[in-house]
């Protein structure tokens, strides 16, 4: 389908306008901004698929009241032509078809093959402001773009799946409470258990009638014997408080009974005998201190006097511990010396790992590295390296000459084959000077331009053949310097050849070009030839010359490559001779250092720094262990000081650690100065204790004999009789007032006669402890079983009322059944979205499988002819990245990666590839409105090119404000949005 005119009645700012789009090439409609491209753009599409009436209004133009036009149409060998107005025909388009008939909207649907608006914005047509998407394309994104180009568009068909899945969600959730059938099913479940509540509850409704009934009756008959059982536990409760003072008047009584009448005892005697006895007490107490102070302090002394060192070994000690702080000092250094050989070792040991040499500590030792060594190695390694160079120059020479030579004789077999017989070229000379030439103004000009070139040929021949004899008499001198020089006798025979070759050329050349003067510039007579003839003739006769000419020169250059490939040889042959004598300097190296034959010579001079390194490492380490063992001879010396100390107390120390045995020495020597410390001080108090003593004796005399007299005047001969007896004195006189006071006391609780019976049978606390226990239980379980009672009344109760006020019965089965066809119509529709979305994802599924290969390849052509081949394949994304990109040398970048535009030239690309497969099935015309604003002149040259191939099938329309696109298309169509001017 191709749109060959557009005549716009009115749509925006364009009014009475005819554009002409018939032209078979890529049509660019050029404007600046505003200048009404997007509108004429938004004309085509409302011609082809109609606008909403909303959107027409946008469009209305300010100088006119219609809305629409005409639009020509070819599709094959039909042409109609499409007229859509807004206000007529509810804005349906009527089509002019070429035979004279009308169709209608449906017609166009039709021939469009059911492409819509919003399908055709998919797939054909774009604008800079879709290049965007190529960065959001996530995972499967790129199969939704194939799907939705292919079918309404990505976003629409997206948005039906999620309204679908959405649906879905509001009717059901296998773990969700919201959704309508979740909350359905769990209202049903509760009608069914209200059903079933209500089934048992009637069946039971009078026999709850009848218990209520006996369980008031069971409660008053409880409440009852409660209260009776109150009442007798007042009374023992009385028993009981009473009882101990009871008990208390009948001890009185007897104790009374057992006491003299009469007690004879001195007047305030107890206090009297307290007061000496607070007196004499603590100088009682002073002599037993004193005594058991004498006692302990002998023992003591005993003790600390058999605890005691003798004096010898006591001092051979303390020099033993005047040793601690240098042992500990030396054990420190030693300590830090065994560290730092440890850490010596390992940088030892990882150095020759980081080498990977087999060489040790002895051999380091043994090893004579001076500058010399590393000069001579430093040397073999740079001229190792120049010999290298020179292998891998002569390689590159050899393969140079060799291409150069299969080059050369291609040319030549071409040209031979090319070149005429001699007899030939001189039978078309003689044509030339023999023809009847006719003297007339313009023959004489010819004649003269002829001369005029052939001279200026004959100056470039004759520098060529002085350049070439020049280079080939330079190449005899060297060739015969070389050869003098190094005595090389071939090279002595090839010189001669060479300047022979050289005048033979010089020769050969002149004689060409006297005779070419001889015919340009002799006049012309003989035969006629027309001028046509005359022009082939001389035509072939230049061109036979010129190939004879390049023929000669091919053979020059052989020669030359013949030299140079003689003197390759000659310098193969020395780099040999030099690459031997390296063998043999590596292999007297390798002789005086046999671990050099594990590592390459280029790794040499690395090599020695590291040997170095190493030398003074193992240096190092030997001055370490002469000094660990020195220190270790000192520390010997001190344990062997402390094991002879230890041998004289007769110790074992078994495993101890020297500082261990050090503490036990240091503590055996304060424990023997704190003994000493101790026996003088208690020598001291034992003399001052004695004095005290006696001192004491003389203050007890007095105290003595006064409480003697206090002993005789109560008539008893101990303190413990002198108390007993006072004792009993108080005992009688509170026992009086005792028996007085609980008289009182139990006429307060009981009246007399009870009293009185209760004296005479003194009750025991047993008996009314078990009384009150058991009438406690009794209560207890009565007060239970009517609490029970009072609960299951309530209950009771509390049913029968649920039971009078609940719902009929035939209610809820009406509910349940209502609910149940909701439920079921639920069911029917989620069951119909479900397929519809698992329908819409297998049309997707299949679709895309359809397209996307070869969209993907035709991408990847597209692309890769846009970036002149920079890149090569062109990858869709995955779910782990987005599109990616291949180079030619196959490093692969993800789409965010690229410049802006290379990204845009990968979505054109993309695009273009879409439009071209769907086109295959509708051949609509493909827009583009600005697509290329980030694109300089080579890419837009590009896109061009593609274009112009695009355009042989498929209608292009390019809508753009870039003045050099259009200036760099060859084949255009160009229309210009600039004062209604048209140009084609």
């Amino acid at each position: 389908m191709i749109i060959q005119r557009a005549t716009i009645f009115g749509f925006g700012k364009w009014v009475n306008e005819t554009f002409d789009f018939s032209e078979q090439q890529v049509t660019y409609v050029y404007g600046e901004n505003e200048s009404g491209k997007s509108t004429l753009h938004a004309f085509l599409l409302f011609m082809l698929f109609g606008f909403p009436p909303k959107q027409c209004e946008f469009y209305r133009p300010k100088t006119s009241g219609q809305i629409g036009g005409r639009l020509t149409i070819s599709q094959g060998e039909e042409t109609f032509m499409i007229e859509r107005l807004h206000n007529v025909r509810n804005g349906e388009a009527l089509i002019y078809t070429s035979d004279g008939e009308q169709k209608g909207e449906a017609w166009l649907k039709e021939q469009l093959k059911g492409m819509t608006l919003a399908t055709y914005q998919s797939v054909f047509s774009f604008s800079a402001k879709d290049l965007l998407k190529i960065t959001e394309m996530q995972a499967d994104d790129l199969g939704e773009v194939i799907l939705g180009v292919g079918l309404t568009g990505a976003k629409n068909l997206y948005a039906v799946e999620k309204q679908l899945e959405q649906q879905l969600g509001v009717l059901f959730k296998p773990s969700g409470k919201k959704p309508l059938m979740n909350q359905r099913l769990t209202k049903l479940q509760d009608i069914q258990a209200q059903a079933n509540d209500w089934k048992r509850l009637e069946a039971t409704y009078q026999e709850k009638q009848a218990q209520v009934k006996g369980l008031e009756q069971a409660i008053e008959h409880l409440k009852k014997n409660i209260q009776e059982l109150h009442e007798q536990r007042l009374y023992v409760d009385k028993q009981k408080h009473a009882l101990p003072i009871i008990q208390a008047y009948h001890t009185v009584e007897k104790q009374l009974e057992q006491i003299p009448k009469e007690i004879t005892f001195p007047e305030a005697g107890v206090e009297r005998w307290e007061r000496l006895k607070e007196k004499l007490l603590p100088l009682k107490s002073e002599i037993a201190v004193l005594q058991a102070n004498q006692t302990r302090y002998r023992s003591e002394i005993k003790g600390l006097t058999e605890a005691l060192l003798p004096v010898d070994l006591y001092h051979e000690g303390k020099l033993v511990m005047e040793e601690k702080p240098r042992y500990e000092q030396l054990t420190e250094q030693a300590e830090a010396i065994s560290k730092s050989l440890q850490k010596q070792e390992q940088q030892f040991v990882h150095s020759c790992n980081e080498l990977q040499l087999p060489i040790d500590r002895s051999e380091i030792d043994q090893l004579q590295l001076s500058v010399f060594t590393e000069k001579n190695w430093k040397k073999i390694k740079e001229d190792l390296d120049q010999l290298d160079v020179k292998q891998l120059q002569l390689q590159l020479d050899k393969k140079q000459q060799a291409k150069q030579r299969s080059k050369l004789m291609e040319e030549k077999q071409a040209i031979q084959e090319r070149i005429t017989s001699e007899q030939q070229l001189h039978d078309w000379k003689q044509q030339l000077q023999h023809s009847a030439q006719i003297f007339t103004p313009s023959s004489i000009e010819q004649q003269s331009t002829n001369q005029s070139n052939w001279k200026k040929q004959q100056q470039r021949k004759r520098k060529q053949t002085r350049l070439i004899f020049s280079v080939l008499i330079i190449a005899a001198m060297l060739l015969a310097g070389i050869g003098i020089g190094m005595d090389y006798t071939a090279l002595l025979l090839l010189a001669p050849l060479v300047a022979i070759g050289a005048v033979f050329q010089w020769n050969w050349q002149e004689q060409s070009i006297k005779e070419m003067d001889r015919l340009f510039m002799q006049p012309t007579n003989g035969s006629y030839l027309s001028d046509t003839e005359r022009k082939r003739v001389e035509q072939l006769v230049e061109q036979q010359l010129q190939l004879r000419t390049r023929l000669e020169a091919i053979d020059e250059q052989l020669k030359r490559i013949d030299v140079q490939a003689l003197k390759w040889e000659e310098q193969q042959l020395q780099l040999t001779d030099q690459m031997r004598r390296m063998d043999e300097r590596i292999l007297a190296e390798q002789d005086a250092y046999p671990f050099l034959t594990h590592l390459a010579p280029t790794y040499w001079p690395d090599v020695f720094h590291s040997l170095k390194q190493l030398q003074y490492i193992n240096g190092r380490m030997k001055e370490d262990e002469e000094t660990y063992a020195t220190l270790m001879q000192q520390l010997a010396i001190i344990r062997s000081n402390i094991n002879t100390f230890a041998q004289h107390e007769k110790w074992e120390w078994s495993e101890q650690t020297v500082h261990l045995q050090f503490n036990s020495i240091q503590k055996l020597l304060e424990k023997h100065e704190a003994a000493a410390n101790q026996c003088s001080y208690y020598q001291t108090q034992l003399a001052e204790s004695e004095l005290a003593l006696h001192q004491v004796n003389q203050q007890m005399k007095p105290l003595t004999v006064e409480m003697n007299q206090l002993l005789e005047t109560a008539h008893v001969g101990d303190e413990e009789a002198f108390y007993e007896k006072e004792n009993q004195k108080q005992l009688q006189q509170s026992l009086l007032e005792k028996k007085a006071a609980l008289a009182s006391q139990l006429a307060s609780f009981f009246p007399k006669d009870m009293l009185d019976a209760i004296m005479d049978k003194i009750p025991r606390l047993l008996d009314l402890e078990q009384q009150q226990e058991k009438m406690k239980q009794t209560t207890t379980q009565l007060e239970k079983d009517l609490e029970k009672h009072q609960q299951m009344l309530a209950t009771v109760h509390a049913e029968i009322v649920g039971m009078e006020k609940r719902e009929d019965y035939s209610t809820l089965v009406h509910q349940k059944e209502m609910e149940q066809e909701a439920l079921h119509q639920q069911a029917k529709q989620w069951a119909t979205l479900k397929t519809a979305k698992e329908m819409l994802l297998q049309a997707k599924r299949s679709y895309q499988n359809k397209y996307l290969h070869k969209v993907m390849e035709r991408t990847t052509l597209y692309f890769r002819e846009l970036t002149a081949e920079a890149y090569q394949y062109v990858y869709p994304p995955t779910a782990e990245q987005p599109f990616t990109v291949e180079t030619n040398d196959g490093t692969r970048f993800d789409v965010k990666e690229l410049s802006q535009g290379t990204m845009d030239q990968l979505y054109v690309a993309l695009r273009l590839a879409v439009s071209v497969c769907i086109s295959e099935e509708h051949a609509l015309p493909f827009m583009m409105d600005d697509a290329f604003v980030h694109f300089d002149s080579i890419r837009t040259k590009r896109v061009t090119s593609l274009l112009e191939r695009i355009v042989q099938r498929q209608q292009v329309i390019v809508f753009t404000c870039k003045q050099d696109l259009v200036t760099l298309a060859e084949k255009r169509s160009f229309v210009q949005m600039l004062n209604s001017i048209r140009i084609h």
